[in-house]
């Protein structure tokens, strides 16, 4: 006797509130029912023995085609009436799409229509997904599933805290605030949405892990067909404008895009490829603040602790310590980030805090690696980042990109990039995205004289610096500071550290590109964090 079967198609939108799934086992995710899934009942997503979760997210660009696709499945059960979901959702990125169930009285039956779906559209079967994708066909996105990621979608991201009114911090005011800046969900998310991934309106959940360094991969391959116009004949055997598309269909097909009906634009220049450089950076950044979000609201103290110390305590800092207004050390660097604002940054700065900062290990790490520079040259230099990033620049340090980011993603190749002008920096922190408030980073870097000097951009910056024995490179512009003093002014242990004494003028010499000077470190050993301006600007 055939299964018993029934389906039900429609075009139009699901609930405005996504269904928790229910049932997961306590050391297994809670994977959310897809939002078209109208059939009621107490479901979720199952989940086999082996931890195999039947719950997939494809996806599908073609550039020429103006094709921009996803499709979801998900094998449902209801367990109360023993009934089994074959569950599909299927339009453009960033819209509802159609939808289509079929339900089933057996797992088996189910499992065989979910995995000749999945095959049909991929070309794989289900557990070959993992597997490179097949030209033309769907290509498998990898989620990152959080435990308690169901409940986050009912409750809101205090679940698991102590109220703030039941649990008082044991945080200064100062810090309380800079925590609810760094860990704003509302901010995270106009910052997802500024790059083109919205996670509200996508379809497909969050990246993983896997996704993001496939993504950067394919932008490595689109790198070098940018950079070396023969290389899709000697490598491919076809013209440089079809590779081109190839990778940029395989590129949004593994990072979903939000385009909404407009053409996927080819990526095919540097400044294209930056600014996807840029998203999957931002992105890998993010997630990071986002994990330090979801696991202390899961630890076992969390119903005693407020949230924001929670967050301040995953941090693990050996020091996060507001300055008094009216201290000298706060004084001295507020007129270093007023006096080196440049007047055509237009930026009028309103300073709420500084934060003295000393992260474990980091200043060890610094002394060791550059106890054998022969020539020194220590710096105070600004560096500025989206709110958004620094959960992940305060836990792990200042980062440089991966090996598989394409190296001329960056306009001096991959280090950490600081500059003696804090409106410089604070063009990198995109404060309109955090409630017009920006955190700039003050930051003792090892330069060593003398520095690989040029007056415009060079991606291969890194690899001609190491080729004259310097250990950084600076971009030299038309805009400098006159003069430098000790920076013990500031500070006694900052003694021997260079900063920048009154305002920028129009620096002497050849003049090159660049506006203004920029460092680069491509060693994160010889960089050491030292404060923390939170800034209206």
């Amino acid at each position: 006797m055939p299964p018993k079967k029934r389906t039900r198609a429609s075009t139009g939108g699901g609930a405005k509130k996504q269904k928790t799934a229910k049932g997961a086992k306590p050391t297994q995710p809670t994977i959310p029912v897809d939002e078209g899934f109208k059939e009621g009942g107490d479901v979720h997503v199952h989940i086999d023995d082996d931890d195999t979760i039947w719950d997939a997210s494809l996806n599908l660009s073609c550039v020429s085609g103006n094709n921009n696709k996803f499709y979801m499945l998900q094998l449902l059960v209801d367990d109360k009436k023993n009934t089994y979901y074959a569950h599909n959702r299927w339009g453009r990125v960033g819209e509802t799409g159609q939808v289509k169930t079929m339900s089933f009285d057996d797992l088996d039956s189910t499992k065989e229509v979910y995995d000749k779906k999945f095959k049909s559209k991929t070309g794989l079967k289900w557990e070959e997904r993992g597997e490179e994708p097949k030209d033309k066909k769907y290509t498998y996105v990898e989620r990152a599933y959080d435990e308690d990621e169901g409940a986050d979608a009912d409750s809101g991201s205090d679940e698991g805290y102590g109220s703030a009114g039941s649990v008082k911090s044991e945080l200064d005011i100062a810090t309380q605030r800079l925590m609810e800046l760094i860990f704003n969900e509302n901010h995270f998310n106009s910052v997802l949405e500024e790059i083109g991934y919205n996670q509200d309106k996508m379809p497909l959940g969050k990246l993983g892990k896997a996704s993001l360094q496939k993504g950067f991969e394919q932008l490595k391959e689109l790198s070098s067909l940018i950079k070396h116009p023969s290389l899709a004949k000697n490598k491919y055997d076809k013209d440089r404008d079809e590779v081109i598309e190839e990778w940029t269909n395989k590129y949004y097909s593994t990072i979903p895009h939000v385009f909404g009906r407009d053409r996927p634009p080819l990526i095919d220049n540097d400044d294209k490829l930056r600014r996807e450089v840029a998203m999957l950076d931002t992105l890998t950044d993010m997630e990071v603040a986002n994990t330090i979000m979801k696991s202390d609201s899961k630890s076992r103290d969390a119903a005693s602790v407020n949230k924001l110390d929670a967050h301040f305590n995953e941090l693990k800092l050996k020091e996060l310590a507001p300055l008094e207004h009216a201290s000298d050390e706060y004084k001295e660097i507020q007129k270093y980030l007023i006096d080196s604002s440049a007047s055509s940054h237009g930026l009028k700065y309103r300073l709420q805090d500084i934060f003295r900062v000393e992260r474990p290990g980091e200043s060890e790490r610094f002394e060791k690696s550059t106890k054998s520079i022969k020539d020194s040259s220590r710096l105070l230099l600004w560096h500025g980042s989206r709110t958004t990033n620094y959960g992940g620049i305060l836990s792990q340090g200042l980062r440089i990109a991966p090996p598989e980011a394409p190296v001329n993603g960056y306009a001096f190749g991959k280090g950490v990039y600081l500059a003696d002008l804090s409106s410089k920096s604070a063009n990198y922190c995109v404060s309109s995205l955090s409630g017009g408030v920006g955190l700039l980073m003050l930051v003792e870097a090892e330069l060593s004289n003398p520095m690989y000097e040029i007056t415009s951009g060079d991606s291969r910056a890194a690899e001609k610096a190491k080729e004259k024995n310097c250990i950084a490179t600076k971009g030299v512009g038309r805009t400098a500071p006159e003069k430098w003093k000790d920076a013990s002014c500031v500070n006694k242990q900052l003694k021997g550290v260079m900063m920048p004494d009154g305002k920028p003028v129009d620096a002497k010499g050849d003049k090159g590109f660049l506006m203004y000077n920029e460092y680069i470190s491509y060693n994160v050993e010889h960089l050491k964090i030292r404060y923390l301006l939170k800034v209206d600007m």
